[in-house]
């Protein structure tokens, strides 16, 4: 088993979902170290840094949903031109702290905007 920070489009109520149907979600309410971007392209971008907050959830997957996860990513491991890196990374909450999984993107571009609340679902809501 496996445990996945999902930060964007994978979040309950968001249009992938369905993607995870079946996880077991660990945490509701959680965060890491980072800055959030919103691509243009209707998904948003985990940049890594050391100051913000990103905002998500942590599910717990077995091995036939992370295929799943990183087909959706376009991730391939040990491929040069994956557009995220998977990483592990420390994921905390009011009662507990995980190593989860996430993807992050491997190279920012000029047109993204950033999310300077780190939440992607809250972003979105004020867009609307």
């Amino acid at each position: 088993m496996h445990l996945v920070f999902c930060y964007g489009t994978l979040r309950s109520g968001e249009n992938n979902h369905n993607v995870i149907s079946g996880a077991v979600l660990k945490e509701s309410l959680c965060w890491t170290k980072g800055k959030l971007y919103d691509t243009g392209d209707g998904y948003p971008a985990l940049i890594q840094h050391d100051r913000g907050k990103v905002y998500g959830e942590v599910y717990e997957v077995d091995d036939p949903l992370l295929e799943r996860i990183n087909l959706l990513e376009g991730y391939q491991e040990g491929r040069d031109h994956n557009l995220y890196d998977r990483v592990v990374l420390k994921i905390e909450s009011d009662e507990e702290s995980y190593e989860a999984m996430t993807y992050v993107m491997k190279n920012s571009k000029k047109r993204f905007v950033e999310i300077p609340d780190g939440d992607w679902i809250a972003y979105r809501k004020k867009k609307k």
